[in-house]
Formats: C-alpha cells, structure tokens, sequence
C-alpha cells in the first residue's frame, strides 16, 4: 500500500469518530466576548507566499521567512519592512540570531549567514540538497547556535556543524533518513531525530553518543520524527508519528516513558512547570502530561490538525490550528478557547463547518477521497502551521495565506 493509502485509510477511520463524539461548537464560536479580552491586531505585514516559519524577536527586530523564497526584517514597533533577503529556494524554518548575525535554511540547499541589522550577506554553506518527505513534511530544520558552531539538519540526510563566524564544515553525522527536525543543543550535547526513525544524542565532536529506536506503528512501522525535542534536567522528550510521546533519558537513551496517543502524530511538547503541553496532528485535541510519569492530565478538543508547537506565556499555552484560528490553552484550568480568527478563516471557515461548528460529513468526498486535495484546500482559510513569538505583550506568527500578524495582549 502507497503512502498516501495510508494517509487516506487512517484519516477516514479517525475522522468520523472524531466528528460525531464533538460538535465543538462551544469553542468553535471564535468571537469572545468582551470580558473575555480579546487579542487586538497592531499590524500585519503580507508576503508572497505561505509562511510556516516561526517568527524570532532580537533587539526590537522580527525575523520569518516565507515560502516566497524571502527572509523578512521588520520593525516590532511599526511593522514596516526594515530589509528583505531573497534566498534561491523557500524559507520553511525559524531563524537563529547570534553575536550580529542571522542564520536560515531555505530549500535551495542553502545555510544562509547574514548582517542582522542590514541584511547583506555574510556566507552561505551548501549541503547535497534538500528533499520533501511527502505532502505533510512542512517544515526545514531551524538552526541554532552554541558555543561558536550553527547546528543544523538537512534533507541530505545529514546533521551539520559548522563554525557559525565564517561557515566552514566542522563536521557532519549522516543518519538514514531525511532531518528535518530542530537540534535541541544542552551543554554541548546535540539532541535530534531523523525521519528514518531514530533519535540521535551527539557529543560536541559529532561522535554517536547513543541512539534510540522509536516502537513504530502499523501505518508508520518506521516512527518517522518530524519535529524537535525538549530538554528538561535529565530527560529529553519529543514525539513521533508512530503516535508516541516518548520520555528518555538523555544520559544513555534508555526508556523513561512513552504515551500511545491512538491515530496521531505527536507534533511538539513545551514544558510549563512539571507538566508538557502537547500539540499533535490528528487527535483534534491538546494534551496536558506529567512529565514525571507520562500521565494525562487534560484533554480539551480542537476542531482541527495542529501541527504548530505551543508557546507558553505565564499559565497559558498559544498555539494555531489549520482552521485559521489561534487558541489558548488555559493550563490549570484545562481548557481551550479561540482568541483570534484570520480574515481568510473568517470568510473560507464555512466551506469545511457547519453551523454547530463540526466538520461537514461530506467534507473528504467532496475531494473525491484524496486527503492530498483536502489538505491544500485547507489553506484557504489561512492555516496557522508557524509556532507563535511571544514577546513581553505580543504575539507574532504567520499564515499559509502569507500574512505575518503581530498581536497584542489587552492585559
């Protein structure tokens, strides 16, 4: 059976018991009242193209790339475009910003090193290339920067050191599969997954430290893992799309816990105090878990995939579904609420729910059964796939529609 048989077959055995356990209409109503103090739009800055990158806020200045192949700068303040960068391929990763220089990854293949306050070029670092796992790899690896080196994954199948002031090789470890997902980096040590499976742990010189296998599933036997990990004391955890939350270890790898979360990917954790904040593709649903034991602590609904990570600012958790609608997920009370709506939610919202906010019946034959299809037309409602910025009272994140919003807090 194909990939995307797969895709279709699990979808269609997890969509209809989803939509009929839950309306939603209770949080589907994305107008809150007043008392309930709603995010103000200040500004929003349109591109080119679809923006999954999460935006990155240094010395007053926004940096996102956008699928329109550009790296923008902008000014918190104003908004207004202070320089824009046009890389040779899409920009699908967060940046890194260090010592004046900004650092990105485009699908060209490309390391990009760059004058933060104006722009130009510093050097550029070239892998063997890039490559798209399948329709919902959407992300790049976003570098990051320790101790003088910029770490990174590639579609090469590789993970890359280089020396971050001039972007000379200081080595790279090949794995088996495409790296798309972020290096998480913890006093020297390298802590990233690889679409072939495994999770590496490696040392400063990049040298194997050890290796994990994820348990795998009958629709992904392979564990494929996709997006970053957290790090917390002595335990690292990140999921898979063998539907797994995994707890390890990050001294020799070995099992701490895993939670089974039954037809979905588990796309990103965040930790707020003793407890992970968990997003994930196809459960319609956030997760609170005990970072202790691995378990559930909360459970609220969301209409729709969520494939951005969650960001925490004080006892809540921000995240944006592909419903074009951002949430906030009220920690200690467990619950999930709407707090802003893209226009292009607004006016496209209507084509994918009904009037009790629950997807339409028809809604995958309508695409003639091809969840590929489904899943492009999704955009049109202005899907929210960038992990959101907070800085101090706002809020910062783009939409598969192009825009870059910048949000206030009314507190």
């Amino acid at each position: 059976m194909t990939f995307s048989l797969f895709i279709s077959a699990i979808c269609l055995a997890i969509l209809p018991q989803a939509l009929s356990a839950r309306s939603l209409d209770s949080i589907c109503t994305v107008s809150p009242k007043r008392g309930d103090q709603e995010l103000r739009l200040k500004w929003k800055v349109q591109t080119k193209g679809k923006v999954f990158s999460t935006p990155i806020v240094v010395d007053g200045i926004l940096y996102v790339g956008s699928c329109d192949s550009s790296l923008y700068a902008i000014d918190t303040a104003r908004g207004n475009v202070l320089w824009q960068y046009r890389t040779g391929g899409e920009i699908r990763s967060a940046v890194a910003v260090d010592a004046g220089l900004v650092y990105v990854l485009a699908t060209d293949g490309h390391l990009y090193a760059l004058n933060a306050k104006s722009g130009l070029l510093r050097w550029k670092y070239q892998t063997e290339g890039e490559q798209v796992y399948d329709s919902w790899d959407y992300y790049l690896s976003s570098p990051v920067v320790d101790r003088g080196f910029v770490y990174f994954g590639s579609g090469d199948r590789h993970v890359y050191a280089l020396h971050a002031d001039e972007g000379s090789l200081h080595w790279r470890y090949k794995t088996n599969g495409i790296v798309h997902a972020t290096p998480a980096v913890v006093d020297g040590s390298i802590f990233i997954g690889s679409f072939d499976g495994f999770f590496y742990c490696l040392d400063p010189d990049g040298k194997l430290r050890w290796k994990f296998n994820t348990l795998g599933e009958s629709y992904f036997p392979k564990g494929e893992i996709q997006f970053h990990a957290i790090v917390s004391e002595n335990r690292v955890y990140f999921g898979a799309r063998d539907f797994n939350l995994y707890a390890l270890n990050t001294k020799d790898g070995t099992g701490h816990w895993v939670y089974h979360q039954l037809g979905s990917w588990i796309s990103v954790p965040n930790l707020y105090k003793d407890r992970l904040v968990v997003t994930m593709s196809d459960s319609f649903s956030a997760l609170l878990v005990d970072k202790t034991n691995g378990k559930v602590l909360a459970e609220p609904p969301v209409p729709l995939n969520v494939f951005a990570g969650p960001s925490i600012s004080e006892d809540f958790a921000y995240f944006g579904a592909i419903d074009g609608v951002l949430y906030r997920f009220a920690i200690e009370e467990g619950t999930v609420k709407p707090v802003f709506q893209t226009e292009s939610s607004k006016k496209y919202r209507s084509d994918f729910f009904d009037t009790n906010g629950a997807q339409k019946d028809v809604l995958l034959s309508d695409y003639n059964g091809d969840i590929h299809q489904l899943f492009d037309a999704y955009h049109k409602m202005g899907s929210i796939f960038s992990t959101v910025c907070i800085e101090q009272d706002m809020l910062y994140f783009g939409t598969s529609d192009g825009i870059i919003y910048a949000l206030q807090k009314p507190y």
